[in-house]
């Protein structure tokens, strides 16, 4: 029988710690009721606006995954991947799914991309299979799960939805 979008492996521990990175105020509430909709699996453990607060609440709060926007208010978003991906797996989540985009985020690492118009149910099985693999090797937290060493493969996704700052 096949997992459905939600189940997890065995080993995995969840809840997972979710940081929430997205310059838009009501995206940032949204995501954490969906989040607090699934109080099991995922819990919303901080948000932040711009790359300063997304970086220095990924080093205080110590997410297992964080939901990074692509622009944050102008602020080249993807350019906080090296740093976040030695604490978190990191999901970009954004309205700009054009192909580069999409490969400049695989290139650098991150672990899904999706783009914001997609359904909830599929921002909640990506964030569940990414808190599954474990945390990145070299993380200072918890070891990452054996196997855990490579990324989901990014998901593309079509159209583009534009956006307005809160």
């Amino acid at each position: 029988m096949s997992p459905t979008p939600l189940s997890l492996p065995m080993a995995a521990a969840p809840p997972f710690g979710v940081l929430l990175v997205d310059d838009q105020q009501t995206v940032r509430d949204g995501l954490s009721r969906l989040i607090a909709c699934t109080p099991e699996s995922l819990r919303c453990v901080g948000t932040a606006a711009t790359g300063a607060q997304a970086l220095s609440a990924a080093r205080a709060l110590r997410p297992d995954i964080v939901i990074l926007d692509v622009d944050l208010n102008g602020e080249d978003g993807l350019s906080l991947l090296p740093e976040l991906l030695v604490r978190a797996r990191v999901l970009v989540l954004t309205c700009h799914g054009d192909g580069p985009t999409r490969d400049r985020a695989l290139r650098l690492g991150a672990g899904a991309f999706l783009e914001k118009h997609r359904p909830a149910a599929e921002l909640l099985g990506a964030l569940l299979r990414l808190g599954a693999l474990g945390r990145p090797a070299g993380q200072d937290k918890t070891p990452p799960l054996q196997g855990s060493s490579s990324p989901l493969p990014m998901a593309p996704s079509s159209g583009a939805q534009g956006k307005r700052d809160a």
